[in-house]
């Protein structure tokens, strides 16, 4: 959001990737002027002021890197193509109206997938005409891609980047604006990978910070972590952090802090705020946190379940019709939101209690392999969102990221 009343929304439903609002929310417009060649989905967004907005996409080495952007607060857009230089882009961060960074992947092999791509920092100068990547000689595995950018608002010559490599998480760090990188896994003082895949970042100031994604290989864990020491060590958050205020729809005790994707800080002065959305949406003050109100408690109103499982090949949506809906709809998508499903949608549907089941069929007819989904139910203006876990045949996998690291290709 820019303000309290324009902002924008990037999503991954192709030719619908992205919306505007003027009006705090509470309507989204689809923008309908962009060009063909615009990224099918949109990964990243930076809302700089009323004119200048900056996108970036996809999250999908199979499809085409892009970046767009307008300077006329949406009347027209313009759009790079990205692929001489990347081969999946996500978040994006730009200072001025000139300058700023994309993170993502890039690979040299034909066809990449995502075990071929190792991590770019793009840094631009001239409004997105140009791109240089500003990693140079560091050593980089490959299957590892930059998901998330930071800058700290009063201190821009630091700045972190995580990394999503789904077997060592790690973190890169600047602190002269951008310019150089250092890589740092994240390990505790003992030396042990205690967060192997990584999304979400946020750091406070240079020593204190915090990453959460999805924890391990199996995507399973969602694991949170906190460091004091600039990133050099690190310390398992999850099973303390703060458990929501009764009332709150939330996943039982084991699952709180999990699966953080984004962290956002908002400072005034000395006031500062920071919000962390993954399984839960947490809020982060030095200021003295208020009592929530009944209006901001909210309940499961669609799903009732606070996570769905695959069970012999099935999953079980346990869905709640409300009374008046006009349009019901059932999405799945994969861990990276690809679409794989549309399970249903249905006009004028009846209310009450409908379990629907999902045999892990793709819209093809073709059967998946069991692994994590996502299902999403929208009804009229309501939507609501279960991860979907495989079935366990045994103890969680433990970390694993202590062999050697298979070096980038240039």
């Amino acid at each position: 959001m820019l303000d309290e009343q324009i902002g924008w929304v990037g999503c991954v439903t192709p030719r619908k990737q992205l919306y505007h609002t003027s009006d705090g929310g509470k309507n989204w417009v689809l923008v309908e002027n962009l060009s063909a060649d615009a990224p099918s989905a949109v990964c990243g967004l930076w809302v700089l002021d009323q004119e200048n907005v900056f996108a970036s996409g996809t999250n999908y080495p199979e499809r085409p890197a892009r970046f767009f952007k307008t300077n006329d607060g949406g009347q027209s857009w313009f759009v790079r193509d990205m692929e001489d230089v990347a081969t999946l882009l996500v978040d994006i961060y730009f200072k001025d109206d000139q300058t700023g960074w994309v993170v993502g992947g890039r690979s040299v092999r034909p066809n990449p997938r995502r075990s071929d791509v190792v991590p770019t920092v793009l840094k631009t100068t001239d409004g997105g005409n140009t791109w240089q990547d500003m990693l140079g000689d560091i050593n980089v595995p490959l299957g590892e891609w930059g998901w998330k950018i930071q800058f700290l608002d009063d201190d821009p010559e630091f700045g972190v980047v995580a990394c999503e490599n789904l077997k060592a998480g790690a973190i890169l760090i600047t602190e002269d604006g951008g310019n150089s990188w250092r890589r740092q896994e994240i390990r505790n003082s003992n030396g042990q990978m205690i967060n192997e895949n990584l999304e979400g970042i946020g750091f406070l100031n240079r020593q204190v910070g915090w990453v959460g994604g999805w924890g391990d290989q199996v995507f399973e864990s969602g694991r949170t972590s906190e460091t004091t020491d600039g990133g050099f060590t690190w310390s398992d958050l999850t099973p303390d952090w703060p458990k929501p205020d009764p009332g709150y729809s939330c996943p039982p005790s084991p699952n709180i802090g999990q699966y953080i994707n984004r962290f956002r800080f908002v400072s005034d002065g000395s006031v500062t705020v920071a919000y962390a959305s993954g399984n839960t949406v947490y809020k982060y003050t030095n200021q003295e946190l208020h009592e929530p109100t009944e209006r901001e408690v909210a309940g499961n109103r669609l799903l009732g379940a606070t996570e769905l499982h695959i069970t012999a090949d099935q999953v079980l949506i346990p869905l709640t019709v409300p009374e008046g809906a006009t349009n019901l709809s059932v999405v799945l998508y994969d861990r990276f939101a690809g679409k794989v499903r549309t399970l249903l949608e249905e006009r004028n549907p009846a209310e009450g209690l409908r379990p629907i089941s999902w045999d892990l069929r793709d819209d093809s007819g073709q059967k998946l392999a069991s692994g994590q989904f996502m299902a999403r139910v929208t009804c009229d203006n309501e939507s609501e969102s279960r991860l979907i876990f495989p079935e366990r045949t045994g103890d969680r996998l433990a970390l694993t990221a202590t062999t050697p690291h298979v070096l980038r290709e240039d």
